[in-house]
C-alpha cells in the first residue's frame, strides 16, 4: 500500500504528542489524488527526471512522441533507480544491464544475451499520468479511481480572456500540514513586513463543505509611499480595503486578492519531512489607461510577468523560513502540546487527519461510502 513507510514510521513513534494538530503533523496525504511530478518544461523529449511521494522514489520521462509517463523509480533487476539510465523511443532503459520497461511498466528487452532463457515477466509499477496547465500530475494511489477522478480545474488560465501567468516551485523542509497551515492561515502577514502591502489582516469568514474549505479575509492597506499604486491594484473599489478569498479543495489551495492577483498551489509531499510545491502565479490584465476600459492584451501582460517573479518568490522564501523552524521546533518539542485560536486551522487538521483515515480504512475494505464516492467524482474548481 502507497505511503506504508509512513505508517510504519508514525506506528512505532514512541512519544505521546497531544492534540489535534500534533495529530494532524503525524499523518501522510491521501494518495488517491492527482498531484504534480513536474513541471512541463522540466522533462523534455529523450529525458528521466526523479522525484518523490511520501517516500516512494518516482521516474518520470517523456518518449519521442513528446507524451509523459511516471514509472516506480526501480529496475525490477538489481533495483536500481531507473532514472539514471535513458529513454529510448517511448520506453525507459536502466542503466545497468538496458532492461527495457515500457510505459505500463512492463519489461520489454533488455541490453545482454538471453542465455537461451525467456525475457523475465517481470515490471514495475506505472502511475496513471496526465499533462495539463503545464503540470505533469500523476495518480500514486489505487489506479482505479484515477479513471473517475476529474483533474482539478483553474479558472481563467487558459483561452482568450485568460490572466497572465508565472509558474515556480520550491521545497520547504516540513511536513505538508505546516504548509498548508501557512499557506491558508494569513495570521502571519506580518513576518514579510513591508513586503506585503496590508496594515492589518482579520478572518470574516470560512466553511467547511465535504473536502473544500473556504476562507475571506480583510485586510486594510498600508498608507505609506506605495499607497497610490497599491490601492489600484489591491485596494476594493480603489480604496484602502482589500479582501483575499481562499480555497482548500483537498489537496488543492487557491487565494484570490481584490479579484485580480490569484495563487494556485499544489502539494508533493515528499516524505514526512520535506514538501514540494507547485505554485502558478494568475494576475488579471490591467486596463489601458484612457481607453474606456479596453484591457491590455494578454501577451503584452506575460511579458511583464517575469519582473514580479523576484518578489514573489522572496515572499515565499520568508514563508519556507518560517516553516522550516516550526519543523524544527516540533521535532525538539514533541511533547509540548501546540494551542490554536484560529478556528479555520483545526478544520484544517482535522481534514488532513481524516482524509488519511479515509484511505487507510479504504486500504482495508477497498471501497467508498457514498459521500466518499461524490466527493472522489467531484470536479474541484479553484
Amino acid at each position: 500500500m502507497q505511503g506504508s513507510n509512513l505508517v510504519r514510521l508514525r506506528t512505532n513513534e514512541k512519544t505521546a504528542r497531544p492534540g489535534l494538530t500534533h495529530k494532524a503533523r503525524q499523518v501522510g496525504m491521501n494518495p488517491n489524488h492527482w498531484y504534480p511530478a513536474a513541471f512541463s518544461h522540466e522533462v523534455k523529449r529523450k529525458q528521466v527526471i526523479e522525484t518523490r511521494f511520501s517516500g516512494e522514489d518516482i521516474a518520470v520521462f517523456r518518449g519521442d512522441d513528446g507524451l509523459v509517463q511516471v514509472l516506480e523509480n526501480r529496475c525490477a533487476h538489481r533495483h536500481i533507480k531507473l532514472s539514471h539510465g535513458s529513454v529510448e523511443n517511448c520506453n525507459l532503459v536502466c542503466l545497468y544491464h538496458g532492461w527495457t520497461y515500457n510505459r505500463s511498466g512492463e519489461l520489454v528487452g533488455t541490453k545482454h544475451e538471453d542465455f537461451g532463457k525467456k525475457l523475465p515477466s517481470a515490471r514495475v509499477r506505472s502511475y496513471p499520468t496526465r499533462e495539463h496547465y503545464g503540470i505533469i500530475w500523476f495518480f500514486p494511489g489505487d489506479p482505479e479511481l484515477a479513471a473517475i477522478t476529474p483533474l482539478v480545474e483553474i479558472p481563467k488560465f487558459e483561452g482568450s480572456d485568460g490572466w497572465a501567468s508565472l509558474s515556480f516551485a520550491y521545497t520547504w523542509a516540513a511536513h505538508h500540514s505546516m504548509v498548508i497551515d501557512n499557506l491558508c492561515n494569513l495570521t502571519h502577514l506580518w513576518v514579510h513586513g513591508r513586503w506585503i502591502v496590508y496594515s492589518d489582516t482579520f478572518l470574516a469568514d470560512h466553511t467547511l463543505e465535504g473536502d473544500k474549505i473556504t476562507l475571506s479575509w480583510r485586510h486594510q492597506l498600508r498608507r505609506d509611499y506605495q499607497y497610490p499604486l497599491t490601492r489600484r491594484v489591491f485596494g476594493k473599489n480603489g480604496g484602502s480595503e482589500s479582501d483575499t478569498f481562499m480555497i482548500y479543495d483537498y489537496p488543492y489551495q487557491s487565494a484570490v486578492s481584490n479579484n485580480r492577483v490569484r495563487s494556485n498551489n499544489f502539494m508533493l509531499p515528499i516524505d514526512d519531512t520535506h514538501t514540494k510545491v507547485f505554485s502558478l502565479q494568475q494576475w488579471k490584465r490591467a486596463k489601458i489607461p484612457f481607453s474606456e476600459g479596453r484591457l491590455l492584451p494578454r501577451g503584452v501582460m506575460q511579458m511583464v510577468m517575469p519582473l514580479l517573479r523576484p518578489y514573489v518568490k522572496e515572499v515565499f522564501r520568508q514563508d519556507g523560513f518560517t516553516v522550516e523552524q516550526e519543523q524544527v521546533a516540533y521535532q525538539r518539542y514533541a511533547d509540548k502540546p501546540i494551542p490554536e485560536p484560529n478556528p479555520a486551522v483545526n478544520r484544517f487538521n482535522q481534514l488532513t487527519v481524516q482524509k488519511w483515515n479515509d484511505y487507510l480504512e479504504y486500504g482495508q475494505t477497498g471501497k467508498l461510502t457514498e459521500e466518499q464516492m461524490a466527493e472522489q467524482m467531484r470536479v474541484k474548481h479553484l
